[in-house]
């Protein structure tokens, strides 16, 4: 079984096509999947921070 999406976990919930091990599983790959977009942006925002600032002017 693949990673359905949030609103398709909360459907087949809805419609008992799920047990609970199976939507716990399928919120926990949600919340890893989470984990690694807010990782990867969180690190495109720090990195022109990182980087030396630019000298302007002679």
């Amino acid at each position: 079984m693949g990673t359905y999406g949030l609103r398709e976990l909360i459907r087949r919930w809805g419609r008992g096509q799920l047990t609970t091990e199976q939507a716990i599983g399928q919120i926990l790959l949600l919340l890893v999947e989470l984990d690694k977009r807010l990782q990867k942006l969180e690190r495109r925002r720090e990195s022109p921070l990182k980087r030396p600032a630019r000298k302007t002017g002679p």
